[in-house]
């Protein structure tokens, strides 16, 4: 198993159904965006703003999606099913619960904060404000369910299967894009509605989404199958303590991450509408070239994961250096396809002629720090999976908060550099992170087994397999 090449086609054998998810996720984004652009500048703006909010929804999951995975993979290695199942219960009733509670609060309070958002802007946009609250209001209705669709997904790739994830992406997004066209344009019976289409038809995707991967935990898969009539529908503390132990670093930074990046999107709203599209263009590029480093950076979690649980540090380690340099292969490709063509992925999004030199030239810069995300994606992954989320948390504040932010005001506004002064930004933190991140794989204090640690019996009226 030491053995490189044997080794890199058991990391394909799990990444590739992930980097298809992801890319195919991504590809949906950008026909999304793409679909929108068409309606002008403000309603590219409004998916915006209402986008970053609900990624600090989820980012409040990721407590329960990261901390949940890590410890299924350790049991699943450490061949104690009947815990992982356990876990798996647990996180997904608890998912339910909170995502009810965020997304009620979200709604109500929609108007008010994509208010919040705009409020840089020398004159608001009225068309950006009430879109934007629209759009925000819908998608976070929908996330009730969408929220327990990203659990739902974690789970099941950290038992190791990554192929059920990829099918239920597949039925979702599918749905997405026919939906989209349906409605944003009105085809046949339906009515045009613009941005209101968008958040309708993205919102029922992933209510969908959430209903399959239901089904497919209760009809049961290569390595999950819950049976209703076995399950407690009380909340298991001693369960949830230990999820949230691991989970919760992780979703903080998560918040972290996207609070840095609404703040960012603040920013850039008070350039304009132009900059706040340009942006959101050249966002959603990046969302596309990282998928490779999502993909890997899954699959690390996964594989270092189990070989922890088992207690095979040294293959851990190899797992985590193999899974990096694969997708670096990939991403540095891309990177080098965005740099030399950066007016062809634009002019894919809008045909705007203040947009297109905007956000072409953040592109170039997207381009040549592919390799910092890869490091930060892969090797944060693979320390998740060994329960090292705390530290990956540090990283991620140091350089979003004290690097990103701090650099965004200096180079974007005092030096008057605008958006790709931002970008530049973005630079910086990613090299103060990789090498945060880099140093800590490098070193080997994430080396340890949660399977180990003191946990209280499981109870008769666990799931069974």
């Amino acid at each position: 198993m030491f053995e490189p090449r044997a080794m890199r086609r058991h990391v394909w054998s799990l990444a590739w159904p992930v980097v298809s998810r992801m890319f195919m996720q991504s590809i949906v984004g950008m026909v999304d965006i793409m679909m929108v652009g068409r309606l002008g500048p403000a309603s590219i703006a409004a998916v915006s703003v209402g986008n970053r909010v609900v990624f600090i929804l989820i980012a409040v999951l990721q407590a329960l999606a990261v901390g949940s995975s890590a410890l299924v993979a350790q049991y699943t290695g450490a061949g104690r099913k009947r815990e992982a199942d356990n876990v798996v219960w647990q996180a997904l009733y608890g998912a339910f619960i909170l995502a009810f509670v965020l997304a009620s609060l979200g709604a109500v309070f929609s108007p008010h904060i994509i208010r919040g958002m705009l409020s840089l802007m020398e004159t608001m946009d009225q068309a950006v404000w009430q879109q934007g609250t629209i759009y925000l209001r819908i998608i976070l209705i929908s996330m009730i369910f969408g929220l327990p669709q990203i659990c739902i997904n974690a789970l099941m790739q950290g038992t190791g299967d990554m192929k059920t994830p990829l099918v239920i992406m597949t039925i979702s997004n599918v749905v997405n894009v026919i939906g989209n066209y349906v409605l944003i344009f009105g085809i046949g019976p339906f009515p045009a509605m613009g941005v209101t289409g968008a958040a309708v038809a993205t919102g029922g995707s992933r209510v969908l989404g959430a209903l399959v991967g239901l089904f497919f935990l209760f009809r049961g898969t290569p390595t999950i199958r819950l049976r209703l009539h076995s399950l407690t529908w009380k909340l298991r503390r001693d369960i949830l303590a230990r999820i949230l132990d691991i989970g919760i670093p992780a979703s903080i930074e998560q918040l972290v991450r996207n609070s840095s990046m609404i703040l960012f999107s603040f920013l850039v709203a008070g350039l304009g509408t132009v900059a706040m599209a340009a942006n959101e263009i050249a966002m959603n590029i990046q969302s596309m070239s990282m998928m490779p480093g999502f993909g890997f950076g899954l699959a690390a979690t996964t594989l270092v994961g189990q070989q922890v649980g088992a207690r095979r540090f040294a293959l851990a380690e190899n797992y985590g250096r193999q899974t990096t340099l694969m997708a670096l292969v990939l991403m540095m490709s891309l990177g080098m396809l965005m740099f030399l063509f950066p007016t062809f992925f634009v002019r894919l999004y809008t045909t705007d002629a203040g947009v297109i030199p905007e956000a072409a030239g953040v592109l170039r810069i997207l381009g040549l720090v592919q390799p910092l995300f890869c490091i930060n994606l892969v090797l944060a992954g693979a320390l998740r999976g060994a329960g090292d989320t705390r530290y990956v948390m540090y990283a991620t504040a140091i350089g979003n908060w004290g690097v990103r932010v701090v650099l965004a005001l200096v180079l974007g506004y005092y030096f008057g550099i605008g958006l790709v002064g931002f970008w530049l930004a973005i630079a910086a933190d990613l090299t103060v992170r990789a090498g945060l991140i880099g140093a800590r794989y490098q070193g080997g204090a994430w080396k340890r087994s949660l399977v180990d640690a003191p946990l209280p019996k499981v109870k008769k009226v666990s799931a069974k397999t």
